[in-house]
């Protein structure tokens, strides 16, 4: 069902009703709301434990670091490029 044939159903409805549907929607939202902070917890936790396993390859003197460039110039000066 769309929004517009929700609407349209629940104009359709005696009040009693209509707050029957919103309290049940009211309880899935606060339901899924319980749910999603633990699943961001995890993510969360997942993106520390990968940084702190990724952390010790972008030190200085890393080997990742050993092909940066170290020179200020931008490429576009090099005479000697491909």
């Amino acid at each position: 069902m769309i929004k517009a044939e929700v609407l349209e159903a629940l104009k359709q409805m005696t009040t009693v009703d209509r707050l029957e549907i919103i309290e049940m929607a009211s309880r899935l939202i606060r339901e899924e709301l319980a749910v999603k902070p633990r699943v961001i917890d995890r993510q969360e936790l997942s993106l520390t434990k990968a940084v702190e396993v990724m952390c010790p390859y972008y030190e200085q003197g890393s080997e990742l670091t050993v092909f940066t460039d170290q020179d200020t110039e931008d490429f576009y000066e090099y005479q000697e490029y491909a």
